[in-house]
Formats: C-alpha cells, sequence, structure tokens
C-alpha cells in the first residue's frame, strides 16, 4: 500500500498536466474554464477510452490525435443522455405510483398503507458480507410517512389534511404514496405478503410479477446515477435486471437471449417497453436514436451494449 501525497493543482496545471501526456488542447483557457465547473476528476472517467494501454493495461498517455474536444463531447453526450433517461424514468415512476395506489387501495381501502398484514413479517437476511439486517417494509414506509408529516410541510396536501382531520394519522394512500421516495415503491412491491397483489400491478405494465419488481430494483438504481449526475454511458450496471423472455401484450426485442443485460441497451429496451403502457406517445425512442446519430462519431455502440441491426428491431422503429 502506498501513502496519497499528490497536492491540488490549479486548472492552469491540470491542463499543463494533460497536455504533457499527449492530449492536443487548441484553446487553454476554454479547457480551464471547463475544469472550473466540471472538474478534473469528472472527466477523468471520459478519459479513459482515450488513453493507451500497455500489457492491456490503461496507462496515463493519450493515445495519439485524442483533442480536448474529443473528451468534452463525450461529456456532453452522457449528460445529455442521463437528462433523456431520468425524464423517461419521471414518466414511468408517476405511472406505477398510480397504479400501487389504485389497485391496492381498491383491494384493501384509502389506508392499505397502514396495514401491516398485507405486508411480509420482518425478517433477517444475511448480505454478501456476512453482515445480517433484518427487513422490514411496514416499518420503513411507516417511519417514512411520519418523517415527511413533521417535516415537509411545504406540500399542501398534507397541510390540508391535517388541519381537517386528526384520525388516522396518516393521510390516505393517494397522499402518502405521493410523499415516498422511488425506492419506496420497489420495496412496496417486493414485500407484498399476496402474490395477487403485485400480479395486478405488473400484469397493467405487461410484465411477470417476478420481472416487474427486478426491473423497478434496477430502474430505482439508474434513476440515481441520473439523479447524482453519475456516468451512464458505458456501465456496467450493479443492479442487473431480470430477463423478459417474450411479450404478447407490447413489442419486446427479438434476442432477449443474446442481449447483454448489465449494458445500457438492455436497459434501454426496458424503458422503451414500459412507456407503450405509461406514455404510448412518448418520443423516447426517437430522441435517443437522435442522440445516438448526433454523437455517432465520439460513442461506441458497441461498449453501451448495442447489438448489430438494433435499429431494425420493431419496438426501435418509428
Amino acid at each position: 500500500m502506498e501513502i496519497f501525497n499528490k497536492p491540488p493543482l490549479t486548472y492552469e496545471k491540470q491542463v499543463e498536466l494533460l497536455i504533457s501526456r499527449g492530449l492536443i488542447v487548441t484553446d487553454r483557457k476554454r479547457a480551464e474554464r471547463h475544469l472550473a465547473n466540471i472538474s478534473y476528476y469528472r472527466l477523468s472517467a471520459y478519459m479513459l477510452p482515450y488513453k493507451k494501454k500497455e500489457n492491456g493495461i490503461i496507462i496515463d498517455t493519450f493515445k495519439e490525435g485524442t483533442t480536448w474536444d474529443d473528451i468534452y463531447d463525450l461529456y456532453v453526450f452522457d449528460r445529455k443522455l442521463r437528462l433523456l433517461v431520468f425524464d423517461a424514468i419521471e414518466r414511468l415512476e408517476v405511472a406505477i405510483r398510480t397504479q400501487i395506489i389504485y389497485q391496492l387501495s381498491h383491494k384493501y381501502g384509502s389506508h392499505w398503507q397502514d396495514n401491516a398484514h398485507i405486508f411480509i413479517p420482518p425478517r433477517e437476511v444475511t448480505l454478501r458480507d456476512g453482515r445480517k439486517i433484518t427487513i422490514d417494509v411496514y416499518r420503513e414506509i411507516q417511519s417514512h410517512i411520519k418523517e415527511q408529516l413533521h417535516s415537509n410541510r411545504a406540500e399542501v396536501f398534507i397541510q390540508h389534511y391535517h388541519n381537517k382531520y386528526d384520525t388516522p394519522e396518516n393521510p390516505p394512500s393517494w397522499m402518502s404514496v405521493e410523499i415516498m421516495y422511488f425506492n419506496h415503491l420497489s420495496k412496496i412491491c417486493t414485500g407484498l405478503k399476496n402474490r395477487a397483489d403485485i400480479n395486478g400491478i405488473a400484469s397493467y405494465f405487461a410484465l411477470p410479477p417476478k420481472t416487474f419488481c427486478s426491473w423497478l430494483h434496477t430502474m430505482n438504481y439508474v434513476r440515481n446515477i441520473c439523479a447524482h449526475h453519475s456516468r451512464l454511458w458505458n456501465r456496467d450496471l450493479n443492479i442487473v435486471p431480470e430477463k423478459l423472455s417474450f411479450s404478447k401484450r407490447l413489442v419486446w426485442i427479438s434476442n432477449p437471449d443474446t442481449a447483454k443485460r448489465s449494458k445500457n441497451y438492455y436497459f434501454f429496451c426496458m424503458i422503451n417497453y414500459m412507456l407503450q403502457v405509461a406514455n404510448p406517445t412518448s418520443q423516447f425512442k426517437t430522441k435517443l436514436k437522435e442522440l445516438l446519430e448526433e454523437y455517432k462519431n465520439v460513442i461506441s455502440l458497441d461498449s453501451m451494449g448495442f447489438p448489430k441491426g438494433w435499429e431494425e428491431e420493431k419496438m426501435w422503429k418509428d
């Protein structure tokens, strides 16, 4: 192990370091301005494709002809990609939230979220690192609701409920679920005791229950990536979604067995699939194709998991 002793560099020195490693910078002041607003460390992820390798290991020397614009354009592409994906996830989140509220309130009444009996009882699970934790979905959402009721007074509907009602303590599900985070929606779906409860919600999106819950988990993971402005381009997804083999109701890809589920392409297919229900007039696929075309000289579709001929898939055609 080594001791970290690298000193912080000024923007000018950062540019000089990049130039010394073979990067072509035609406008130093512009590069310094970018570094002042984005940071060297954040941009370093977009430098990797342009660096040389020795014995399969990436080194700090750039490939011949690499320019500052190459790196910056890749960063801009990823930013535009995140915004596009985040917008699509938002539309799906609203639809998923609506179906959870609608279906469960018609089965169990307005305050189903306060009914511990419809959730799986607390259980202890062992994590990969050996740690043991207790999963209690009911207690977790109750804790979140109460926290929001005391701190989130900006929401008009919360003020209205407290001013008019004192029983039950919590607002009805159509208010309570609206103040939950996306990860709570995923946990509710995996934490419902009766399989029939999740069947109806998953069926609305033309998915088997297990696949639906898996996709929600992955969607929440990618949503967090987008929300925290982290790199989405070329990322291997840590939470891999379950495979959907076929669909009788909606258009799906013809090669699900060969699609790499840890790559961007499969996730984009997931989004496009669910939008057929949540937002049939969505421009997601059109905008994605336009974005890929605009930056075709900057990105590698193969590294993002796009198979050859993907544009010929029925779900990606206009």
